[in-house]
């Protein structure tokens, strides 16, 4: 009886199809290819999926060598960051030649200090979206692996694993051109070039002052201009006195000594930095051990100068609702 029942309801069915015109074989056409259609949109989804996966790790780091190594030279680096030459092969590489050394840090360093060799050398390496920035560095003598990182913040690199090294000793100032170029080979986003002059000109400033302070050490420097970006990025900070107002805070508490010239050169840094808007959420988290130290140093800002500006922004706001809604008359 249900073998009766099936049957005679399929010919209904293809009744019905011929008394509107529409032929069975082509019904069952059009279902497929609606079926069809619907793998193909699986298909894409699957696709888009897939494209949207982070490219990280070691198979999409970017290596920058410095042009000028020799074949020795070379071998020495690459052991030093872990690789072997069959390794090196399989990475994208890019070199850094001695004429881009000196396009980027002629203007801060002076063109004598640069050279005449690009040596220093860096291997970056894609990590998970908030895995932060971390910097390894072998035979360099100047540059520490806190000021590269706050460099490296400053020109916008995140979520990367950075090894900076060199063949012998060297100050490794122009590995910053190195690391940014690698994060720009791999990321596929252009470093703005005054991100690039302004993570130079932190990097030859930290440096410089820990050579002229007696007592302070680059460390403690690079604790100070972070906590000085910091408080910049979160107060979106661009008047000169507050400005000034927030380094002699920081300078203080921090036991550093600072001359009015010296106070001048970091005033010029911060009002560059304050020109890049930085992501105040992503410098923490991109360097959570240098800010928890930080964060652990509980600075306070000088609250009569802060006072000052409340008094200064009470006053430019009652203007300028004196000027909305005129005198009354």
């Amino acid at each position: 009886m249900r073998t009766k029942f099936t049957k005679f309801a399929s010919m209904l069915a293809v009744a019905a199809m011929l008394a509107t015109g529409i032929s069975p074989v082509y019904a069952a056409e059009v279902s497929t290819s609606s079926e069809t259609d619907a793998e193909i949109e699986n298909t894409a989804e699957t696709s888009d999926e897939e494209e949207t996966t982070e490219q990280t790790g070691i198979e999409y780091a970017v290596l920058a060598l410095g042009e000028d190594l020799t074949q020795d030279q070379r071998t020495t680096v690459l052991t030093a960051m872990g690789l072997t030459e069959e390794q090196a092969a399989d990475i994208t590489t890019i070199y850094i030649t001695n004429s881009m050394e000196h396009e980027y840090l002629d203007d801060t360093m002076g063109s004598s200090v640069v050279g005449s060799k690009a040596l220093s050398s860096v291997l970056i390496i894609p990590q998970e979206e908030g895995t932060g920035l971390t910097v390894e560095t072998h035979n360099i003598s100047y540059c520490t692996e806190t000021m590269y990182c706050n460099a490296l913040l400053t020109a916008g690199v995140s979520d990367a694993a950075v090894i900076v090294a060199a063949p012998f000793s060297v100050s490794g100032t122009a590995a910053l051109i190195g690391a940014v170029k690698a994060y720009e080979e791999y990321s596929g986003e252009e470093v703005a070039e005054e991100a690039l002059e302004t993570a130079t000109e932190e990097l030859v400033l930290t440096g410089e002052l820990a050579d002229a302070i007696e007592g302070v050490d680059s460390e403690a420097i690079s604790e100070l201009i972070a906590w000085l970006k910091q408080q910049v990025a979160q107060m979106d900070e661009t008047d000169e006195e507050n400005l000034e107002a927030l380094i002699e805070s920081g300078a203080e508490q921090m036991g550093i000594t600072l001359t009015d010239e010296q106070i001048d050169q970091i005033l010029e840094l911060l009002k560059k930095l304050s020109e890049l808007d930085i992501d105040v959420d992503s410098l923490i988290s991109q360097a959570q051990d240098l800010y928890s130290k930080i964060e652990a140093m509980d600075i306070q800002i000088d609250v009569e100068k802060a006072e000052n500006f409340l008094v200064k922004f009470i006053k430019a706001l009652g203007s300028f609702f004196q000027t909305l809604f005129g005198s009354g008359e």
